[in-house]
This record gives structure tokens, C-alpha cells and sequence, in this order.
């Protein structure tokens, strides 16, 4: 089958070398241009054209998939199918025109919940108790297309978007050769949608990850490891940004929210919120190394019953 494969960061990067591993290498890799990173803002590959370039596969890099000079040399390929794999652009109907079969898309949720571009973290912020991944036949609207197949998974209790993005990735890369295999013997399946059913995950932004104490310790444990690694969940406090990378959380009242409601040398740094209390178990103050909640709140001198400086929303 001829292929050509569309995708961008490291999540794309198993479902690729699944290709090139079981003899089903793409004609064409197409991935978004070199960025600037890293203190020196160097411009870098993205991980897909890396591993691209390592397997010695011909890569484009369009500003624009859909670019006339782009589709065109997509066209000249003649291929039976577009795989894509979190290219972070949707496809004109022009190019998705262009292939024999259609284009097949590996999204990390249970179609039709969590649409978007953040559904593993998604999933984590609605406490989901499983999730999973989806091949989905391309369409114009985001990801409304049919459903090929779909692979569930339970999410842990202690996964974060790291950690579960993992496993999917690597579920992902499965999904996508067995939707090839069956492609191969002729079954092109096609589940409609029930677009009711629909939820949306849009793009995590920074600002979203800071953490009100006012809200349920639960809810925020949710949005630490939807947030983890990137873009972080964070308190502001007057002593500085503090980056919450790991959590837990009690449940009950334990008093007004900011009030130090323990200091555990396993558990961390425990704080009364809108109901509950958060366990800062690892944390990242402003400039400093990671550290254990317990070890900040020794820095910090902070006691039971005292109270964590929080600035106001608009400070």
C-alpha cells in the first residue's frame, strides 16, 4: 500500500516507526518546519522529521499542508492512503481528495468524546476511568469523520498526560498496523459518529494551569496530571510561582483554603482547599530544582495551621 504520513511531535514518532518496521514505509513523510528551541533558540527538527531522517525517508515541510505546491507533490505519489498522526493542521478537502482510499487518522480517544487537540489530558481533567485510541476516517470537520476502529484502555490512578500519552502512543502504533492489515484484506469499515455524543479538548494553555485553592483537592490532583509534564500546573504564591508536579488528594473539609493542613515526609505538603486537602508530593519552586512538597515547606518555614501566601487572581 502506498503511503504517505503526516505527523509532528514525539507522539507520532512509534506510529511511524510501526510503519517502517512491519515493511510499510511511507513514499512521503510531511511534517511541520524546523522551530527555534532551547535557550540558544536553535531551529530543530520536529521528532517526526528526526526519525524520518534516520530511516532515510523523503520528508516535506510545508508552512501549510495544504499548500498548492505541497498537494501537488503529494499527488504526483499517487497513494492509496494519508495516515496522520498529530500534524496539528486539518487537511483541505482538496488533499484529502488525493488518495485512492481516503485519509486515516490515529486520535488518542474514544471518538467521539474528547475531539481536539489535547484529548489525552482531557480525559484526565473529566476523570475519565478509561480512554483509548481511534482510527478515524479524515473529513473536513474536526475529527467528525467515521470511526475504522477503536482500542480502549483503563487510565491509572496515578497516570498523568506523560505517562498515559505513552502507553497510548504505543497503543496507537498497534491500532494503526492492524487498521492497515485490514485495509490490505479489503475491510474498510466505517462507523458513523453519534455527534451528540461529542466532547471537545482544545489546546492546554499555560494560564490553565494554575491551581485555585477555592476548588476540590480532587479536581485539582486532575488538573496536575493533565498538565504533567507540559504546560504545568502551578499556585502562584507571593513567594513566587511554585510548580505542582505531582499530587494527592484527601477528601472532607480541613479548614479554610490555603491553611497548612499537614507537612508528611512521604505525602508532602498538605493544604486545605475548597473541599479536601491538596498533597503537594513534588514540586518546583521559581529557579530552583524539583523537590519534595516536605523539603519546601521546611524552606519555606511553614508550620501547621499556617497560612500559604496566595496572590489574588488579578495580582
Amino acid at each position: 500500500m502506498r503511503l504517505v504520513y503526516y505527523g509532528t511531535p514525539e507522539h507520532a514518532v512509534r506510529p511511524l516507526r510501526r510503519l517502517a518496521e512491519t515493511g510499510r514505509a511511507p513514499l512521503l513523510v510531511v511534517t511541520r518546519p524546523d522551530r527555534p528551541r532551547g535557550r540558544g533558540l536553535t531551529l530543530r527538527p520536529s521528532p517526526v522529521r528526526a526519525l524520518a531522517t534516520s530511516l532515510r525517508l523523503p520528508v516535506m515541510t510545508p508552512a501549510r499542508a495544504s499548500e498548492v505546491e505541497a498537494v501537488e507533490r503529494v499527488r504526483a505519489l499517487a497513494p492509496d492512503l494519508l495516515v496522520v498522526v498529530a500534524y496539528g493542521q486539518i487537511l483541505s478537502p482538496a488533499l484529502l481528495a488525493v488518495p485512492r482510499l481516503g485519509a486515516l487518522n490515529v486520535h488518542f480517544s474514544l471518538l467521539p468524546r474528547h475531539r481536539g487537540a489535547a484529548p489525552v489530558s482531557a480525559a484526565l481533567l473529566a476523570g475519565d476511568a478509561e480512554t483509548g485510541v481511534s482510527t478515524m476516517w479524515m473529513t473536513e470537520g474536526l475529527d467528525e469523520g467515521p470511526v475504522f476502529l477503536r482500542r480502549a484502555t483503563a487510565i491509572g490512578p496515578e497516570e498523568d498526560a506523560g505517562s498515559l500519552g505513552e502507553r497510548l502512543t504505543e497503543l496507537g502504533a498497534e491500532l494503526l498496523v492492524e487498521s492497515l492489515q485490514r485495509l490490505e484484506r479489503g475491510e474498510a469499515l466505517r462507523e458513523e459518529q453519534d455527534h451528540a455524543q461529542a466532547t471537545y479538548a482544545p489546546k492546554l494553555r499555560t494560564a490553565d494551569g494554575r491551581l485555585s485553592l477555592a476548588e476540590p483537592a480532587a479536581a485539582l490532583v486532575r488538573r496536575v496530571r493533565a498538565y504533567s509534564p507540559a504546560p504545568g500546573a502551578w499556585l502562584d504564591l507571593e513567594r513566587g510561582r511554585l510548580a505542582v508536579l505531582a499530587a494527592t488528594a484527601d477528601e472532607g473539609h480541613a479548614g479554610a483554603p490555603g491553611i497548612v493542613a499537614g507537612i508528611d515526609r512521604d505525602r508532602g505538603l498538605g493544604i486545605a482547599c475548597g473541599a479536601g486537602v491538596l498533597w503537594l508530593a513534588r514540586v518546583r519552586p521559581a529557579g530552583r530544582n524539583e523537590m519534595s512538597g516536605a523539603a519546601y515547606a521546611n524552606g519555606a518555614r511553614l508550620s501547621i495551621g499556617a497560612a500559604v501566601a496566595v496572590r489574588s487572581a488579578g495580582a
